[in-house]
């Protein structure tokens, strides 16, 4: 649990800097024309020594890159996520 000035400030700044690298990486990958499983394997190596230890960092990172590069792609609303959906995307990008 986050509780007092700094340690909410520690945790936005990490949300911050994990953005941050997000876009950084996804982008360079899109932009190169590259693919999203590209993106994701660029986006898990810059991330995972920082942030790998997070509960749920494994399971939540394939869909946070697909999710940027749906923006990037310039879907502007979020597609609607059901399980066959879950099971694409993690076939693709973790199988």
């Amino acid at each position: 649990m986050t509780r007092g000035r700094d340690q909410v400030d520690a945790a936005i700044e990490q949300t911050r800097d994990f953005i941050a690298v997000m876009l950084s990486e996804v982008g360079a990958v899109h932009s190169a024309g590259g693919t999203l499983k590209e993106a994701f394997e660029a986006t898990h190596a810059a991330l995972a020594p920082t942030y790998g230890h997070w509960p749920i960092f494994e399971h939540c990172l394939p869909f946070d890159v697909q999710r940027v590069w749906d923006e990037l792609d310039g879907l502007d609303w979020p597609r609607v996520w059901t399980a066959e959906r879950d099971r694409e995307v993690w076939d693709q990008l973790q199988g």
